[in-house]
């Protein structure tokens, strides 16, 4: 089996992506499932190439590498909460990858526990995408959301707003529908989730929801995971399963790399310092005496937010 897996990524994540590709090799169970990898990257960070072909040759030698080097046209676009532009390249997958019609996107923050295989099998015909539903969803967030000056015109995903860092995306139908055309034109909006925003914008009533094992958030814990249970997002059987058996754990809040108590931060520590052609790679001493923003930097954070005229 070779599964198509796709990750998009500035000059800010050569390093991790090291790691996430590691991890996806790694950690198969069937000795028959391979990988197509497709790296989309800025030519800032495409140095990284003979290193992570190092990495897959040594793990897997049937698993494949496609470098794809390319100027960001939404390096313009909106930027917020320390979250670069390199994420909007996956808009480009249907254009860069013209021969192929499904491809697993993950973002580089991911450590993977599991192959991708029963995933890759499921079918996309009637969807544009496949992902798990998002944090946003629990109805003091969502509230929080509620008066940006675009969320209007996301009223009918509540309960289901997906989180994009891992997403199955249907490339045949995203060309056949030319959705491109509405993600540049939302591409030029302050939209606080950036192009996260734009996929649950441009396709609702097209996606398929999967169980939050697929995208198993690292900062949410086992309380966390009651409220999706309690609010009806997910099942107590699902978010049982996400906390125990995660396939894919997704640093989307504090990163291990640089704060190394945050959760489950030691279990991507150990696996990188069990690597021999990973270790080195991060400043362990200093991700270990980081514990989040000082006192200052929080009260500096808030008067920042009490006076700005939109939310940051």
């Amino acid at each position: 089996m070779q599964i198509k897996i796709a990750f998009c990524f500035d000059e800010n994540l050569v390093n991790q992506i090291l790691v996430a590709v590691a991890s996806l090799l790694d950690f198969r169970d069937r000795q028959d499932v391979h990988y197509d990898i497709y790296c989309v990257c800025t030519g800032a960070a495409a140095d990284v190439e003979p290193r992570l072909r190092e990495v897959i040759n040594a793990r897997d030698k049937e698993s494949v590498l496609t470098m794809k080097v390319v100027e960001n046209p939404y390096e313009n676009s909106y930027q917020v909460r320390g979250i670069s532009t390199g994420t909007y390249l996956r808009l480009m997958l249907h254009r860069l990858l013209p021969a192929v019609d499904k491809i697993l996107y993950t973002d580089v923050d991911v450590f993977f526990q599991k192959d991708l295989a029963e995933i890759w099998e499921l079918s996309m015909d009637e969807y544009v995408l496949a992902a798990v539903k998002g944090a946003v969803n629990l109805s003091d967030k969502w509230e929080w959301n509620s008066d940006r000056p675009y969320w209007n015109h996301l009223e009918n995903m509540k309960g289901r707003y997906i989180n994009a860092g891992v997403a199955m995306m249907n490339l045949k139908q995203i060309r056949e529908q030319q959705l491109e055309r509405q993600w540049d034109k939302w591409a030029k909006e302050k939209l606080y989730y950036q192009d996260q925003d734009i996929l649950n914008l441009t396709c609702q009533n097209a996606i398929r929801y999967l169980p939050p094992k697929y995208n198993m958030l690292a900062y949410m814990g086992s309380q966390d995971y009651d409220r999706f249970v309690s609010e009806g997002i997910f099942s107590e059987e699902e978010c049982k399963e996400a906390l125990k058996q995660p396939v894919i754990i997704h640093y989307a809040g504090d990163k291990p790399w640089k704060r190394y108590d945050t959760n489950l931060g030691k279990l991507w520590w150990d696996y990188v310092n069990s690597q021999p052609d990973l270790q080195g790679l991060f400043d362990e001493k200093k991700a270990r005496s980081y514990h989040g923003p000082t006192f200052g930097e929080r009260v500096v954070r808030k008067l920042r937010k009490m006076v700005s005229k939109e939310k940051l």
